[in-house]
């Protein structure tokens, strides 16, 4: 019984994030260009990536979430472009899948390529489709028509999405850079029984390289030279009525990556979200990183969510050669 209710609950809160909230990952920064399609073409590289997530699979029908994504850049034009594919399943009830192809153009600041702007516009076509017949409605009981227990519902639409970045590079990778970004998503759709109702985020992080101690070095250089770095990073999260805060650090230490973020806002016991541990291997072309979101709200410590991302480069993304490996591209600055 205590199960029956709890999965009614949760079918409650479904229907609920069906008016007002669309998908979301807690690994943000390794889906950029669904955080913000400025940050197409970021790496520098040709790169693809695929993110997946599961939710509350330990209560009924889990919530998940992919995405696959191709992003590049034009150095010489100073463009990026991507591409994302996104199909998203909420129980048994809602599915929604999204196209959508992203561009952005960089401009150095003031003359200055230490600092520069990097703007961007998305166009996302959007399919979602609401199938009530496998769920037992209260009105069922008294005789009435619930409005959401008709047996489908197909939405389609067009929308339009636009971002961009300030950011602060310095000359040598042994500097910290900074950066400040901020998007505005799903432009033209106020219709608040869509998932995917207008939203918009800003974020505020740096990078802060570190070098190794020697005595944790083999002396011969080429391990000395590993990529290491702290990111730190919050992102404030606005959709409908929901506001949400996304805040945390990843040590890399390549190939390592090791990395703690909390979800939720920092006031009022039912604004907790969840603590989210990360751990990930990046060398080279490739970067796989996992993660799980341990629930401090109360729904329950068995409705977290496992959320996998992996990046391949067609060039190097990260270092671990010695001083010889290839020079980055004046793009290339990956900020988590």
């Amino acid at each position: 019984m205590k199960q029956t209710l709890r999965l009614f609950a949760l079918m409650i809160a479904v229907i609920n994030c069906a008016k007002a909230q669309s998908p979301q990952f807690s690994q943000f920064y390794a889906n950029p260009i669904y955080s913000n399609p400025a940050l197409a073409g970021d790496a520098g590289t040709p790169r693809l990536i695929a993110n997946y997530r599961n939710q509350w699979a330990s209560v009924g029908t889990p919530f998940q979430t992919a995405a696959f994504s191709f992003d590049s850049y034009a150095e010489d034009f100073g463009v990026g472009l991507g591409i994302q594919a996104l199909h998203d399943q909420r129980g048994s009830a809602l599915q929604s899948d999204q196209i959508a192809a992203q561009a952005s153009y960089l401009v150095p600041f003031g003359g200055q390529k230490n600092y520069r702007f990097i703007g961007g516009l998305q166009l996302a076509w959007t399919s979602n489709r609401w199938n009530g017949n496998n769920l037992t409605y209260v009105s069922q009981f008294l005789g009435s028509v619930d409005p959401l227990a008709m047996p489908g519902v197909n939405q389609n639409r067009i929308s339009a999405s636009i971002g961009g970045v300030f950011e602060n590079v310095p000359g040598t990778d042994k500097d910290a850079s900074y950066w400040i970004s901020g998007a505005w998503h799903n432009i033209g759709v106020d219709d608040d029984i869509s998932i995917e109702h207008q939203r918009i985020n800003f974020q505020i992080g740096t990078r802060i390289p570190f070098t190794r101690d020697p005595f944790f070095t083999n002396y011969l250089g080429g391990d000395g030279y590993r990529e290491s770095a702290l990111t730190m990073s919050v992102q404030v999260r606005k959709q409908g009525t929901s506001r949400q805060l996304d805040a945390g650090f990843n040590v890399l230490n390549s190939p390592l990556i090791l990395g703690l973020w909390y979800r939720g806002l920092l006031f009022g016991e039912t604004r907790r979200d969840a603590l989210i541990g990360t751990a990930g291997w990046a060398m080279g072309k490739m970067l796989v990183q996992a993660s799980y979101d341990l629930p401090v709200s109360s729904l329950g410590f068995d409705t977290g969510a496992f959320e996998i991302s992996i990046w391949y480069g067609i060039d190097a993304i990260f270092r671990f050669t010695g001083k010889g490996g290839q020079d980055r591209k004046s793009r290339k600055c990956l900020k988590y």
